[in-house]
C-alpha cells in the first residue's frame, strides 16, 4: 500500500525545485537552491543563513532594477547601499550595510515589491537566521536547534512571497498591466505569455486586481487616457480574461460579477458590443440576473431585408455567437436569426468565430456560391473550420465544391484545397481518398479551354506526398 505521507512528501520536494527554476535573479537563484542542497543534507543552520541571504540579495537586485527604471524611492535606497558598498569590508561598510538590512523589509514595502503580510513572514526567517549565527542570544548556553519543517518553511515562504517574482508589484504592475495590453505589438495568440505575465508571476491580491480591471474595461469600454480607443483596449482586455480564466475562473467570474451594475447602466451599444465579445464565456452570463439575460436578449440584431447590405462588425459578432453552447441556450432568438441569413450575411458569420456548429452548413454554402468571389468566400470559410471537421463533412463539403463551376473555377480554390489537405491531417490518411476523388472530379469537369491551373496540379502533388 502507498504511503500517503510519503507522497506528500515527494510532491513537497517536486514543488520547490520547480519554484526555485522560477526564481527572478540568477544569483539569488543559485542561493536558493544552495539552502534547498543544506535543507535536503541535513544542514538545517546553513539552509535558513543562506534562505535570508536569498531575501536580502533578491531585495537589493530587485531595488536596483527598480531604480533603473527612474522609481525615486528606489533611487535614493540605490544610492545609500552603494555608499555602504563603497566602504568595503571595514567597520564602517558593515555598521552602515547591517542600518540597510534592518530597514529592507520596510523599504521592500514602501517599493510594493512585498505587502505587510509578506513583511511579517520574511522577519520571521530573519528572526530565524539571527538564531542560528548568534547562539548567544540563546540562555543556558543551549544552542538553537531548528526543525527540519522550520528550514523548509522559511524556503517555501521566501521563495512564495518574493523569490519567484519580478520586481514590480501593487500598483506598479497595473501600470505595467496598461502598457502592455495598448503596446501596438500585443498579440491576442500567446494567452500562455498573459499568464505568465500578470497570473503566474503576481500575487494573489494582484491577480485580483488586473482581474478586475480588465473585467471593468470589457464591459463598460472605459477610457485609457486616448491610447487606444475605449472599445479597442476592451476587445483586448476581453483577451486577457479568457487567458486568466485558464488559470483560475473563479477569479474572472468573482471579477465580472462586480460589474454587473456597471453593464447595467451602460448605453445599449456598449451593452452590444459587451456581448460581442465576452457572450461565449460562461462568465459573461454569470454576470447577468434573470432581468439583464432578457434584456440582452433584445440586443441580438434583427437580419437585415437586404440580403446585400453590409453587416456592420458588432452585428457579425453578436450574430457568430450562436456557434457557442453557452450562448445559444440563453439567447435562443440567435438561432432564428442565423437560419434568416443569406449567403454574404452567413458566410460572414460563419467566418468570424468558427465552431463545430458551423461545419454541417457549409456544404450548402459551397453549393450556393453564385460567383466566383462567393466561390472563394465559401472555399474560406471551409478551410477555417478545418480542426472540426469529421471525415463526412469533408467529404460532402468537397462534393458540393467539386459540383459547383464558381467554387471549382475561383482563382483562389486551387492552392485553397492544397492547404486544406494539410490543414485536415488531424483525420488521418482516411482523408487522402476523398480529396483524390475530389480531385478526379474537377478534371472530369474541366474541358478544353479552361486554364490548365484548373486542373489543381497542385493538389496532385501534395497528395502524392501526402502519408
Amino acid at each position: 500500500m502507498l504511503d500517503m505521507s510519503l507522497l506528500r512528501g515527494v510532491t513537497k520536494v517536486i514543488a520547490v525545485d520547480a519554484q526555485i527554476q522560477e526564481v527572478w535573479n540568477p544569483e539569488t537563484r543559485a542561493l536558493a537552491a544552495e539552502a534547498w542542497q543544506c535543507y535536503n543534507s541535513g544542514a538545517l543552520r546553513a539552509s535558513i543563513t543562506i534562505t535570508w541571504t536569498a531575501v536580502t540579495t533578491d531585495l537589493i537586485a530587485k531595488i536596483g532594477s527598480l531604480a533603473d527604471d527612474g522609481d525615486r524611492d528606489a533611487i535614493n535606497l540605490r544610492d545609500e547601499i552603494e555608499q555602504a558598498q563603497a566602504h568595503g569590508l571595514t567597520p564602517q561598510g558593515t555598521i552602515a550595510m547591517q542600518k540597510i538590512e534592518n530597514k529592507l523589509l520596510d523599504s521592500a514595502q514602501l517599493l510594493e515589491l512585498i505587502d505587510s503580510v509578506d513583511k511579517r513572514a520574511l522577519e520571521r526567517i530573519r528572526e530565524d537566521r539571527n538564531l542560528c549565527v548568534h547562539p548567544s542570544l540563546r540562555v543556558l548556553d543551549a544552542p538553537y536547534q531548528p526543525l527540519p519543517d522550520v528550514a523548509r518553511a522559511n524556503l517555501s515562504v521566501a521563495l512564495d512571497a518574493l523569490l519567484i517574482h519580478p520586481p514590480t508589484q501593487g500598483k506598479k504592475i497595473l501600470d505595467v498591466f496598461k502598457d502592455y495590453t495598448c503596446d501596438p505589438g500585443f498579440t491576442t495568440s500567446t494567452p500562455t505569455h498573459i499568464q505568465r505575465l500578470f497570473y503566474d508571476r503576481v500575487r494573489t491580491n494582484t491577480r485580483r486586481n488586473i482581474a478586475s480591471l480588465a473585467a471593468k474595461h470589457a464591459v463598460g469600454e472605459l477610457d485609457v487616457g486616448g491610447r487606444l480607443s475605449a472599445s479597442a483596449y476592451a476587445d483586448r482586455c476581453a483577451h486577457v480574461l479568457a487567458a486568466v480564466a485558464e488559470r483560475d475562473r473563479v477569479l474572472v467570474r468573482e471579477a465580472m460579477q462586480r460589474c454587473q451594475d456597471r453593464y447595467r447602466q451602460a448605453d445599449t451599444d456598449t451593452q452590444r458590443r459587451a456581448l460581442s465579445r465576452l457572450g461565449d464565456q460562461d462568465y459573461f452570463w454569470t454576470m447577468l440576473d434573470d432581468s439583464l439575460v432578457a434584456h440582452v436578449g433584445g440586443l441580438v440584431p434583427q437580419v437585415p431585408a437586404d440580403p446585400y447590405e453590409a453587416l456592420d462588425p458588432t452585428t457579425i459578432a453578436v450574430l457568430s455567437l450562436v456557434g457557442n453552447t453557452v450562448a445559444r441556450e440563453h439567447l435562443p432568438q440567435l438561432e432564428q436569426r442565423f437560419e434568416q441569413l443569406g449567403f454574404p450575411h452567413r458566410s460572414s458569420v460563419m467566418s468570424d468565430r468558427p465552431s463545430a456548429y458551423f461545419v454541417p452548413h457549409i456544404p450548402a454554402l459551397l453549393r450556393t456560391a453564385y460567383n466566383f468571389r462567393a466561390g472563394e468566400r465559401a472555399g474560406e470559410v471551409l478551410r477555417i473550420h478545418s480542426q472540426y471537421l469529421t471525415i463526412p463533412a469533408l467529404q460532402q463539403s468537397l462534393s458540393a465544391w467539386s459540383a459547383n463551376v464558381d467554387c471549382r473555377m475561383a482563382a483562389d480554390m486551387p492552392p485553397k484545397v492544397v492547404s486544406l489537405l494539410t490543414e485536415t491531417a488531424h483525420l488521418g490518411s482516411g482523408r487522402v481518398e476523398h480529396f483524390r476523388r475530389f480531385l478526379g472530379d474537377v478534371r472530369a469537369a474541366w474541358k478544353p479551354g479552361d486554364p490548365e491551373f484548373y486542373l489543381y496540379d497542385d493538389l496532385e502533388t501534395a497528395l502524392n506526398r501526402a502519408p
